[in-house]
């Protein structure tokens, strides 16, 4: 399983950025997961930026909460002002 940390731009225009947490096996299933996600709808995708962190269930369970360990998802959406950095 891995943690992907991600940002994303607007669809139009500057505007707020957007970082999100997505659990997934991989970078292309994470992409999957944020073009279905109802707060991802107004940003580009693939996103700006997507970091992945290899997390075994016990981590993402800390860091995300049971239902993260359990199940594959974004979590933790927020909208930024420019282009801060992902979601620590």
């Amino acid at each position: 399983m891995m943690i992907f940390f991600v940002r994303a731009e607007p669809l139009e225009g500057p505007g707020q950025h957007a970082t999100a947490v997505v659990v997934a096996e991989d970078a292309e299933e994470a992409v999957l997961l944020l073009r279905k996600d109802f707060d991802f709808s107004g940003y580009k995708l693939p996103p700006l930026e997507i970091r992945p962190h290899a997390a075994d269930s016990e981590q993402v369970r800390r860091a995300l909460g049971d239902a993260a360990s359990q199940e594959k998802g974004v979590y933790g959406f927020a909208p930024v002002e420019g282009a801060g950095p992902p979601p620590h």
